[in-house]
């Protein structure tokens, strides 16, 4: 539970594959840890590669998931982590630590494709890149002349 950025029970209601990659929209019901909008998507890593898994469509699910590292996606899942298909009661275990939960925040739309941080982190990095190019030039104008 410690090492998962996030916390919640879940439906997973729709997915899509690239082939690499699955990435599943949840219909969020509980949030035990982390801040939620009532939908979110979770990636994982297509055919068990990398701990990668899948999730049965229309099955409420206890996911602990992590912030995205391998996927597009606003969480990323993996089978890697605690087993939930046990006979050990782990939501028992998780509202033992982090209490019943709370509502998700209304709304919300799942981020598929390109995360906003790193869009900002790609766009920082292209300005730099532009300046750098462009700050170049002009030395090499003013040494010319």
């Amino acid at each position: 539970m410690s090492v998962s950025s996030t916390v919640f029970l879940g439906t997973p209601t729709e997915k899509t594959s690239d082939g690499f990659e699955d990435t599943y929209l949840f219909d969020v019901s509980r949030v035990y840890k982390g801040d939620l909008a009532s939908v979110t998507s979770v990636g994982t890593l297509a055919n068990g590669n990398g701990c990668g898994t899948s999730y049965v469509l229309g099955t409420e699910q206890l996911m602990f998931v992590s912030a995205p590292y391998d996927v597009d996606a606003e969480h990323e899942g993996h089978s890697c982590g605690p087993a939930t298909e046990t006979g050990f009661d782990i939501q028992a275990a998780v509202e033992s630590v982090y209490g019943a939960g709370y509502a998700p925040s209304p709304g919300g739309t799942p981020s598929v494709g390109v995360s906003a941080d790193r869009s900002a982190v790609i766009g920082g990095g292209a300005a730099v890149a532009l300046f750098a190019v462009l700050g170049w030039f002009g030395w090499k104008r003013r040494r010319a002349q």
